[in-house]
């Protein structure tokens, strides 16, 4: 995976709520996104970066608790976060979540347990990181943070 280009993530955010909004309306779930008007530069693989955001906001979304908003915040630090109002992660889990095929006693929904692996394999390609804590007044906020890109042109502007 070619992770040198130079991204707006902000951009690249925008674009994967506005492919998922109607998905997220259908569960009884409204997405919110708050990100800086100006570009937010990332070095990293456009289509990988979506794909772990889609990630993080889907399984946010199905934690989320019917007529639930996921808050979705782009920092210019290159950090993204997924809030959500869900029952959290407790805190003996909170590495094992990150493991191929780990989906904890008493797991509900369908799944093989691989998305949150693969947004940890993707912030690590991107020499990036990826964390859970918990939200002030109850659920998870995960953070993926993608390294600054330092220099350089805009490849891609818009996630589509």
């Amino acid at each position: 995976m070619d992770v040198t280009a130079t991204i707006n993530l902000a951009a690249t955010t925008a674009g994967v709520l506005e492919s998922m909004t109607p998905w997220a309306f259908a569960q009884s779930c409204s997405l919110g996104l708050d990100a800086p008007p100006e570009q937010v530069r990332v070095r990293g693989n456009a289509d990988a970066i979506a794909d772990a955001v889609r990630n993080l906001v889907e399984n946010a979304v199905h934690q989320s608790p019917s007529g639930g908003e996921v808050a979705v915040t782009v920092s210019q630090d290159g950090s993204v976060t997924v809030a959500d109002r869900g029952p959290g992660v407790p805190s003996e889990h909170r590495q094992r979540i990150f493991e191929r095929f780990w989906r904890g006693r008493g797991a509900s929904r369908p799944g093989a347990g691989l998305g949150l692996s693969i947004v940890a394999e993707i912030a690590k390609a991107h020499g990036g990181s990826i964390g859970v804590a918990d939200r002030p007044g109850g659920g998870a906020v995960f953070s993926l943070r993608i390294p600054l890109a330092q220099h350089g042109i805009l490849t891609q502007v818009h996630y589509e």
